[in-house]
């Protein structure tokens, strides 16, 4: 593509050197340039990309688009914008001829459900017969193509590219996790949602945020880029949200003032049941996840795909076989006892899912979990007083150290829940701590095993991935265990 032709969208710009040349492809990471191809410098969390220009050079990119002051070499096409990341945005539509406008989007944020809540959509879309993309935490899943998901939403370059290829494989709708980093950093920039659900707020993200004002305008941001808006009536920033949002709307939750709801909710072990009415039938719903928080979920996704005509038949189909990895996950062991995996890595989810289970659970609930390193210290105490408040017994151990010392991660996590009576043990190896717990499960007994979920690794030092699965440790485990200590 001609770099005139690539720029034609972009305002307020600035230009030396020739635009008439050829461009290869788009990259914001100079070690991927190739010859004749073009450098995007954004900045991240660390790095300013702008420190990557003379690499790129060196790599063979013809021009380079950069905001700020930077110094300039001969036979280089320089394009200064005011914003390198919405030019990015801009170019890749550009680049991959605008998908987005090709395809019906529908966007889900929140602190907590975004991951179910998209999984519940693409699923009762699939059972509706829609041919539907999903792009999330996870994975990213389009027909039979299913790919590895680096982060919860992509650059935009790579979101625009995965668009590209759902197009190309006939899909008609997406489903996109949108975090608020993605809304913050502009990684959706120019992307239209036909619908925009939220599904809560709470604290989390802190360390890029600040304040939690900061980080609920982030989550407004979505619907800004919405035509209907979809949102979480019960949770406690949802009247501030609905203030500032001015398209169509919906609310859902188990309030009665909310315009979607359900009745007669049933939590089990293994399961979650609930009614709620439909055309004025009162319809049953048994989802495989249980808590409270999955009927908000479902609800979420019903609302949604209602809109686009999905029957009760297909909901109800499409939810009864709801598997999400690693999203309170009860893992199939034959055993007396239960074992749930999930993702809850922040204060709030950690006491979601506690709670849920106090309301299930016969026996006593044994808690796993750690912290993740170079991330927002504040939550460490909060969660070790909560497990220690609501678990009968709690493991404190390693989650995601990277540069951090994981015993003094644990230690801060300590503190928390020193100010509680519950009952711990410290182990930093994850393994063994895991084996513990499950060592001293019995009968009716509910081992929560938190913070990773569907991650198969362990972030350690330098960004460097250790393999580390916690429903495969689980399911060795129970394999190498006597009877006698397994219930």
């Amino acid at each position: 593509m001609l770099l005139q032709y690539l720029l034609e969208n972009l305002t307020n710009v600035e230009i030396e050197g020739q635009t008439n040349i050829e461009i290869n492809k788009i990259e914001y990471n100079s070690n991927k340039i190739e010859k004749n191809d073009i450098f995007v410098a954004i900045s991240g969390y660390k790095e300013d990309g702008r420190e990557y220009i003379d690499n790129a050079i060196k790599n063979g990119a013809v021009a380079i688009v950069y905001q700020g002051e930077i110094e300039k070499v001969d036979g280089v096409t320089y394009i200064k914008v005011d914003d390198s990341r919405i030019a990015l945005a801009v170019m890749s539509a550009t680049y991959f001829g605008n998908p987005a406008r090709k395809l019906k989007i529908i966007g889900v944020t929140g602190t907590k459900g975004k991951t179910t809540t998209a999984y519940m959509i693409r699923d009762i879309m699939l059972a509706s017969g829609k041919k539907i993309g999903m792009i999330g935490t996870v994975c990213n899943t389009y027909g039979n193509v299913k790919e590895e998901s680096i982060r919860t939403t992509p650059e935009s370059l790579d979101i625009q590219a995965l668009l590209a290829r759902m197009v190309e494989a006939d899909m008609e709708y997406v489903v996109m996790e949108v975090s608020s980093h993605a809304l913050d950093l502009n990684r959706v920039y120019g992307i239209r949602f036909i619908v925009g659900v939220f599904t809560n707020l709470s604290e989390d993200h802190l360390d890029f945020h600040e304040t939690m004002d900061n980080y609920l305008n982030a989550k407004a941001k979505l619907f800004t880029m919405s035509d209907f808006a979809i949102v979480n009536g019960d949770d406690i920033y949802a009247p501030r949200l609905l203030k500032m949002i001015d398209i169509k709307k919906a609310t859902y939750g188990l309030d009665n003032s909310v315009d979607l709801t359900a009745t007669d909710i049933r939590v089990n072990p293994s399961y979650v049941e609930f009614k709620m009415y439909v055309n004025k039938i009162l319809e049953t719903i048994r989802i495989n996840i249980p808590g409270r928080f999955t009927v908000y979920n479902a609800l979420a996704a019903i609302g949604v795909c209602s809109l686009f005509g999905a029957q009760m038949d297909a909901i109800c189909a499409a939810l009864g076989a709801l598997r999400v990895p690693g999203r309170n996950e009860v893992v199939e062991l034959n055993k007396s006892f239960t074992v749930i995996i999930d993702y809850a890595h922040t204060p709030s989810s950690l006491e979601a899912i506690l709670s849920s289970a106090k309301k299930y659970t016969k026996g006593r609930i044994i808690c796993v979990f750690g912290c993740g390193g170079n991330r927002d210290k504040e939550k460490r105490s909060m969660m070790g007083e909560i497990a220690g408040r609501l678990a009968d017994f709690t493991v404190i151990t390693t989650d995601n150290p990277r540069d951090e010392k994981p015993l003094e991660i644990i230690s801060d996590i300590e503190s928390g829940i020193k100010q509680t009576r519950g009952l711990y043990k410290s182990i930093e190896n994850r393994r063994q701590a895991i084996k513990f717990a499950m060592r001293i499960a019995w009968k009716s007994d509910v081992v929560i095993i938190a913070g990773k979920g569907h991650e198969t690794y362990q972030e350690v030092e330098n960004g460097k991935k250790l393999y580390f699965d916690d429903k495969e440790i689980v399911k060795k485990l129970a394999e190498e265990m006597p009877d006698k200590n397994l219930g």
